[in-house]
């Protein structure tokens, strides 16, 4: 890999253009490596919004498409980071608690590494790209500063080199098949964590695993030993991943005890950020409505959706779920705090086939979505002709004892 002034500084006067028109008048830059500055203007591009700090500097060498889509952001790379300070069993010799060393066995474009490693005494980056090894040491040389400390960067398959001891090993397998496809259970990413657990356990005092947002959480607790937190983490309500810490001291028995397992739920969102944590054995029967709809109407964290801390919602706070499978909530009082969004219901309209027809006049503008009903968002909207956006939200859902029905609502900000 050859970087010099000449690339960055071709890279940044074109930072706007027009990637394919450079690339076809490629023949006026005859000392530019023009395809690959054009990869590295539209990687920049992809990761303006996502890594800021590292979007700044122009001396940073971007990952080609698939690592600059994989990696984390600047946000959930810092939450990593958190979760590694406030972590407890990590006791040094001399009784702290801080973590001096960190492995990371599958770098990538290292801004996890990067972030993770800050403080540390000691801190390897593994990667089995050498393309991408090159590349990280390159932007570990530019970024250098005194919170982090002289980085190893080892080239090759983590499984195919010795494992070091340290306080903690960091993970975030491959979830691309061979043929490039997208694969979402453990067994299927690269490498298989199921597998390879009992030898990073017997390495390190924690493991921080990054999964994909679609994996089974409970099928995640059955295979994976010394489960103590999951963290859930999402970025302006998209869930981005799932983080699995397990804890050396705790992963004696096969299966690791659920009632102990604490689940962290944070959404990063523009001006705000959503916090809510919740003990496994903390789940209960889920209180549901019993008298309707009522004067407010809550959706969930798209986080809590994902662990299903339904039953957890209605035993914190004073709301009751419109049915069973319906994971809307609702209160006469208003629950300020509630963890999503917040909706004060306007009118209420018993759903029947002979309203869709008629539905539009009322209603000629709405945001819809349905929640356990007889149709689906999209065909809702085919049926009654609406049209999207607006301030207006339509939510079809059922409700207990009464049915399906269209709830018109405005949001509370």
């Amino acid at each position: 890999m050859t970087w010099t002034s000449d690339i960055r500084d071709f890279i940044q006067q074109h930072q706007n253009a027009d990637t394919v028109e450079l690339l076809l008048a490629a023949r006026r830059y005859p000392s530019i490596d023009v395809p690959f500055a054009v990869e590295q203007i539209e990687a920049r591009r992809r990761l303006k919004g996502k890594l800021p700090e590292w979007y700044a500097c122009a001396d940073l060498i971007m990952g080609g498409r698939v690592p600059a889509e994989q990696c984390s952001s600047e946000q959930t790379a810092r939450y990593k980071r958190g979760i590694i300070e406030q972590t407890y069993g990590l006791t040094q010799a001399d009784g702290s608690s801080k973590p001096t060393s960190l492995c990371d066995m599958t770098g990538g474009m290292g801004v996890d590494f990067w972030y993770m490693s800050a403080g540390m005494e000691r801190a390897i980056y593994t990667e089995r790209n050498e393309w991408l090894c090159e590349t990280a040491q390159h932007n570990f040389e530019v970024l250098k500063d005194a919170q982090h400390p002289q980085v190893e960067v080892r080239c090759g398959d983590g499984r195919n080199l010795p494992i070091p001891s340290v306080d903690v090993i960091y993970l975030d397998p491959a979830r691309r098949a061979g043929d490039g496809s997208r694969v979402y259970a453990m067994e299927d990413c690269e490498p298989n964590i199921v597998e390879w657990q009992d030898e990073l356990l017997q390495h390190a005092q924690m493991v921080l695993v990054k999964l994909s947002p679609m994996v089974d959480i409970k099928d995640v607790l059955r295979k994976l030993k010394g489960v103590t937190e999951v963290h859930v983490v999402a970025v302006r309500n998209e869930c981005k991943e799932v983080l699995v810490k397990q804890v050396a001291a705790q992963a004696q028995d096969d299966v690791p005890p659920v009632n102990k397992v604490k689940v962290h739920c944070v959404d990063f969102l523009a001006f705000d950020t959503i916090k809510y944590t919740f003990g496994l054995s903390d789940e209960m029967c889920i209180s549901l409505t019993d008298g309707g709809v009522k004067r407010y109407l809550y959706e969930p964290d798209v986080t809590l959706m994902k662990v299903q801390a339904f039953s957890s919602l209605c035993a914190r706070y004073p709301v009751q779920q419109l049915d069973v499978d319906t994971h809307l909530m609702t209160s006469d009082e208003l629950i300020a705090d509630f963890p999503g969004r917040i909706f004060e219901v306007e009118e209420q309209i018993p759903f029947t086939s002979k309203l869709l027809k008629s539905l539009k006049k009322a209603v000629p503008q709405a945001n819809i979505a349905t929640r356990n009903f007889i149709l689906t968002a999209d065909a809702l909207r085919k049926k009654t002709g609406i049209k999207d956006g607006g301030d207006v939200y339509l939510f079809g859902a059922k409700v207990k004892d009464i049915g399906n029905q269209l709830l018109k609502c405005r949001k509370r900000e």
